[in-house]
């Protein structure tokens, strides 16, 4: 039953997402409050089974195998299918609408906040008891308990690169959480080694995915790979258990045959296919499912549901291999790029290849190559393949973008804040973040109207539409030089209205066409396209779809992006 209601909702996402795309025909949409929530946290039972993700198999998979079945395949990628009337991503399990809504309830002091809402770690005089952990690998962690009984993930750097992988887990955490998506709570804690203790029924998980009990011998020397502090203590990131009972990863295509609320493929998600453009942004190329966690949240007896979580950013902003070739080329190709290996042999090594310009900054080797050039936001790509950011389309990237317009200046010196660095190395990363979001904004705004947020207000007697122009807003467009224009049809046969513009606070306000009627009339149809910078440039059309329901009143129910003059 459950299901079948369930994917009862796909044929109306379906019609959505067609309204949306920016098709040359009108089309319009019912009078009706957009989507806002995809109930898919409906309970059912029992809990799924606990999916294992095996890093090798995935890696070829989507690497070779993926690429080979799909060489005569046709598929062409189409509009994501979660897609509201207004362009944007409804709340579910999977997103939350919060920075993106541009109501400004997120601060910088919010942000900086972020997923942690409950108290920080215990007192670090301890104890701190070890449960368990992998001490294997560059970046050991172990499972601890504190005094108040919060169970913890604890990482510390290692002698390479310090402070960053710490620092990157503690400040990306955050971006994404205010971007929308489920995180869990990290934070940068200094602790004295002795405050740990080894529980007797330690178990260590050992890099070949064997277990074993764990022995202070292997918490020791877990301990001199770690880089410890001038005043003899180490530097961690305590990442709070999340909240819920993990189940494994979640993947980046198909869905969950023991989810009935999982009816939508994953490919076919905007906020997974939009990830690629903020996983860039802080060049998180370990985009994997392995890096993903699902969690059953229990609501009664056996009944819950699943949500889904995005964890581990400690590869992020610069992280270095011991093959510098390899170092150099993250952001910028596959660690199997046949495309790449096939124009290097050909061409003899003679093209030069972004990665070919990479320098380290000011930092060092602290973060690398994470640098503002040569990033180039439409060309990044992750470790291999992933199958929902290779089916992203520009509205999909442009909606990223929009929510990324509203992490400003003062939002970003807060937020690495968190990450504990010193002055100098902070005004770097500071830096380097800012000029890589500017890039991705003039990217993704240079082909879809960076026009949004539409409000209608009264106005004497009439009514206006006002809309927010972010490209203005995050600085890449001066105030001064931006021209704005309208146009207004009134019913479906769109009958030429005249409208009228001026600058508001934030962007535009149109006047909107009314019709003759009375207010307990039947609603007429409302047509306004707003203009930024010209109406000869493609990429300044916001279309907005309203319904006149009263002599001053106008229910907004759909919005478009025309790619084309001739929409």
């Amino acid at each position: 039953m459950l299901s079948a209601a369930r994917r009862a909702l796909l044929p109306a996402l379906l019609v959505v997402a067609a309204a949306v795309s920016g098709c040359s025909t009108f089309r319009a949409f019912p009078n009706q409050a957009p989507m806002a929530v995809d109930d898919d946290r409906q309970p059912f039972g029992p809990k799924p089974e606990t999916y294992f993700s095996p890093f090798v198999w995935d890696g070829a998979d989507n690497s070779v195998f993926r690429p080979l079945s799909n060489l005569l395949a046709v598929d062409p990628a189409g509009a994501a299918i979660n897609v509201n009337a207004v362009d944007e991503v409804p709340d579910s399990s999977w997103f939350t609408n919060r920075i993106g809504l541009g109501d400004g309830a997120i601060t910088p002091e919010r942000l900086a906040v972020g997923p942690c809402e409950g108290a920080p770690p215990a007192d670090p005089a301890g104890p701190w008891t070890v449960t368990g952990g992998k001490p294997d690998g560059e970046n050991p962690g172990f499972f601890i308990k504190m005094q108040d009984g919060s169970r913890y993930l604890l990482k510390f750097d290692g002698a390479h690169q310090a402070p960053r992988a710490t620092a990157a887990d503690v400040i990306v955490t955050r971006l994404y959480w205010a971007a929308g998506y489920f995180t869990p709570c990290n934070r940068v804690v200094f602790f004295d080694k002795s405050i740990l203790h080894l529980a007797p029924d330690a178990t260590a998980e050992r890099s070949n995915g064997s277990e074993e009990p764990m022995t202070q011998e292997m918490v020791d020397a877990a301990f001199e790979r770690a880089l410890r502090l001038p005043d003899g203590r180490y530097r961690g990131n305590a990442s709070l258990f999340i909240e819920g009972a993990p189940i494994g990863p979640w993947r980046y295509e198909g869905t969950r045959d023991d989810d009935a609320n999982d009816v939508v493929a994953h490919e076919e998600r905007r906020e997974l296919r939009g990830a690629s453009v903020i996983a860039s942004w802080v060049n998180h190329f370990d985009s994997r499912e392995q890096n993903t966690l699902s969690a059953w949240m229990k609501v009664d007896g056996d009944r819950g549901y699943v949500r889904h979580y995005y964890i581990d950013f400690g590869d992020c902003f610069g992280s270095l291999w011991e093959w510098d070739a390899l170092s150099r080329r993250w952001g910028h190709s596959y660690v199997f790029d046949i495309g790449h290996i096939l124009g290097d042999f050909f061409s003899l090594g003679f093209i030069v290849r972004p990665w070919d310009r990479a320098h380290y900054g000011p930092t060092g080797e602290t973060f690398g190559y994470f640098q503002v050039e040569p990033f180039e936001p439409d060309a990044w790509v992750n470790e291999y393949p992933n199958p929902a950011f290779g089916r992203r389309q520009e509205a999909d990237g442009a909606w990223m973008a929009r929510i990324l317009a509203q992490i400003t200046p003062a939002h970003v010196k807060a937020v690495v804040k968190t990450g504990e660095l010193e002055p100098a190395v902070e005004e770097e990363l500071v830096r380097v973040l800012l000029g890589r979001r500017d890039k991705i904004l003039r990217r993704w705004f240079s082909e879809l109207s960076p026009l949004a947020f539409p409000v209608v207000k009264k106005d004497g007697d009439g009514a206006v539409l006002c809309v927010r122009d972010l490209a203005v807003q995050a600085g890449i467009e001066p105030a001064e030089a931006r021209a704005y224009d309208a146009l207004g049809w009134l019913g479906l046969e769109r009958a030429e209205t005249d409208v009228s513009v001026h600058v508001g606070p934030t962007g535009p306000c149109v006047s909107l066409p009314a019709a003759e009627k009375a207010a307990d009339d039947a609603a007429s149809y409302v047509l306004v396209d707003v203009f930024a910078g010209g109406r000869a440039t493609k990429r300044s059309r916001l279309r907005v779809h309203l319904y006149q329901v009263g002599r001053s009143d106008y229910r907004l129910v759909g919005l478009e992006r025309p790619d084309s003059l001739a929409d």
